[in-house]
């Protein structure tokens, strides 16, 4: 064992289970002086019920015991939902390669033979609490990517990828339970050159603004996201040609309110904004959704005015 290393996971839980008292004695004083709190269970129904009183780190698991063999206990555990990650050791005699296998092909971690050989032992304890440790710290790292992934770095909105996830889950739950749903697109009049005005710095810093306020006005359900550089989409669930009216007209009024600094003073960026509901003729589908918002955010470019709506 590397020096430091026991200190690092000196924290941990280990439960033995073994019907040998000897062997629970022998494996409890050297976990005990690697400094891991242990608990003991003399068969498989009592270690069952230890682990669900309180979660051990490591279950250092005798395959051949009266009640309840280890084979039980660990397939136990690995269809339990809560003890699939539970790192498990198995104790097996020398020589019981089906044993082994078995153990492997229900989920072990690591297998120790008896008699045992205590630097393995402890060589091994130590490994499967380390990589145990490892992989919750990359599954917690990989989450936070993936909810990094999911908001647009510049504003905190949700991102493109995201979008039609949550466009795809509305229509679907709008259908099963016959309710409405709507999609507004919002841009800008000339976003290329707002951001030759402002500068990248402060054209970000703009959109972050308005962003975080356009999200305080927002109900509860209602989702927005960045489909391009100079394009928004909201999602409203629960929500009619009547209600997604009134919540353009609240987004317009939260864009009025949010000025840019530009080198001649504050300026207020003008929006345009357009929309479609479902159930529609002409929607069957999230993208049919999206496209139909876009259409008619499409049409104010040509004519002018700040929100249409399609009927």
């Amino acid at each position: 064992m590397k020096a430091g290393a026991s200190e690092s996971l000196g924290n941990k839980s280990v439960l033995v289970v073994d019907d040998d008292e000897h062997t629970r004695n022998l494996l409890k004083d050297l976990c005990e002086t690697a400094g891991y709190d242990v608990r003991c269970a003399g068969d498989g129904i009592e270690g069952l019920a230890l682990i669900h009183e309180a979660t051990p780190d490591l279950v250092l698991l005798d395959l051949m015991m009266p009640r309840k063999d280890g084979f039980q206990v660990l397939k136990s555990l690995r269809e339990d939902a809560r003890y699939k990650e539970l790192a498990v050791i198995i104790l097996t005699a020398m020589g019981d390669m089906d044993g082994k296998i078995r153990g492997m092909e229900l989920g072990a971690d690591d297998y120790v033979t008896k008699p045992f050989k205590l630097i393995e032992l402890q060589t091994r304890i130590h490994s499967a609490l380390l990589v145990r440790e490892y992989r919750a710290r990359l599954e917690a790292a990989e989450e936070e990517l993936q909810q990094l992934r999911a908001l647009d770095p510049v504003t905190g909105a949700g991102t493109y990828s995201q979008l039609k996830a949550s466009l795809d889950s509305e229509l679907a739950r709008s259908r099963r339970y016959g309710r409405p749903a709507a999609a507004l697109v919002f841009g800008f009049d000339d976003y290329q050159g707002l951001r030759q005005s402002l500068g990248r710095e402060a054209c970000d810093g703009y959109l972050g603004r308005l962003v975080q306020e356009i999200k305080g006005a927002l109900r509860g359900a209602d989702r927005l996201f960045r489909m391009s550089a100079d394009e928004f989409v909201m999602l409203l669930p629960e929500t009619d040609a009547k209600g997604a009216k009134v919540v353009a007209d609240r987004l317009w009024q939260v864009c009025m309110g949010v000025t840019a600094e530009s080198a001649t003073g504050p300026t207020t960026p003008k929006v345009r904004i357009g929309g479609a509901i479902f159930p529609h003729d002409r929607v069957r589908t999230s993208e049919d959704l999206l496209r139909e918002a876009n259409k008619s955010f499409r049409a104010l470019q040509e004519t002018g005015g700040r929100f249409v709506f399609e009927p």
